[in-house]
């Protein structure tokens, strides 16, 4: 294999044959890839984010039980869902049902009281909506 002082063996080897980078699958025309935050948010891993939790924690006991719950979300419009998902977690709720194998977890896939999961999906959560879910889950909101 050939080297080139500043690359890697596999960015070389595009080179030397002449390859180039992988060219992205077809679909939608704008796509989203580490945007830039607005300027008004502060990067939760930026000197400014870091200084402001370590600021916080000695007020937001909260946080690590939170932290523990940490979860991506499956779907772009399921940011509403996923963040109840992580609070009823956190709150230590039992969902009453199983999730998976012996375990008594709360997950999106569950969260199908007040709203399909399917228009959820296509449509998000109005804050209504939310509290409802929230509500038929255990928990006392408004």
């Amino acid at each position: 294999a050939m080297m080139i002082p500043g690359l890697s063996a596999a960015a070389a080897a595009m080179v030397v044959s002449g390859a180039g980078p992988p060219v992205p699958p077809p679909g939608p025309r704008r796509t989203f890839y580490q945007r830039q935050l607005p300027e008004s948010c502060v990067a939760f891993s930026s000197p400014r984010g870091r200084q402001l939790l370590i600021q916080s924690i000695a007020y937001n006991i909260a946080y690590f039980q939170l932290a523990e719950q940490y979860r991506t979300q499956t779907e772009p419009a399921f940011c509403g869902l996923s963040t109840l998902v992580m609070v009823l977690n956190a709150l230590r709720i039992d969902p009453l049902r199983v999730w998976k194998g012996p375990w008594r977890w709360f997950d999106e896939s569950m969260l199908d009281c007040c709203v399909p999961l399917k228009t959820i999906e296509e449509q998000g959560l109005t804050l209504d909506q939310f509290v409802c879910l929230a509500r038929c889950n255990g928990a006392e909101a408004e």
